[in-house]
């Protein structure tokens, strides 16, 4: 369930600094040794400067220290196990500053013990995911050890 393209989404997911949990989809970005995972939380919250256009894609600007993947609201990103396109229902946004690392066997834990469900949503078309892994990767907005992470 936790390889790299995975779409997820916990019921509830919980979060690491305590925050209320809350339904949360979850991207596989890396899997690392060890059953380490690289994801990112995306978020139907836009905090794209009010100055610019929301658009699909990557924006990137170094001067302003921002960096976004955004999917827009009913274009399809993902191919569920069904073979039916997936499309989120909002304005969806990946923030290079809101990568990070989390162990797959604390999320198996937590299933098991009925604080979450995880469902598997479906694998993110690989262009997609590609184009996502260029724009993190090349952010200096992004943690070193996280592109460093995305390039291998």
């Amino acid at each position: 369930m936790f390889e790299e393209r995975n779409l997820l989404f916990f019921r509830p997911f919980l979060f690491k600094n305590g925050a209320e949990p809350q339904d949360k989809f979850f991207l596989v970005l890396k899997k690392l040794d060890g059953d380490i995972l690289l994801a990112s939380l995306p978020t139907s919250k836009d905090h794209i400067p009010s100055d610019l256009d929301v658009k699909y894609g990557c924006l990137n600007i170094p001067e302003r220290m921002f960096n976004v993947f955004v999917f827009l609201a009913g274009e399809n990103v993902a191919v569920k196990e069904d073979g039916t396109p997936f499309a989120f229902k909002k304005n969806t946004f990946i923030y290079g500053v809101n990568l990070d690392i989390y162990p797959a066997e604390q999320f198996d834990l937590q299933e098991r013990m009925a604080q979450t469900s995880i469902e598997k949503i479906g694998l993110l078309e690989e262009n997609i995911f590609n184009d996502l892994i260029v724009c993190l990767s090349e952010s200096n907005i992004v943690k070193n050890k996280f592109r460093r992470m995305l390039k291998k």
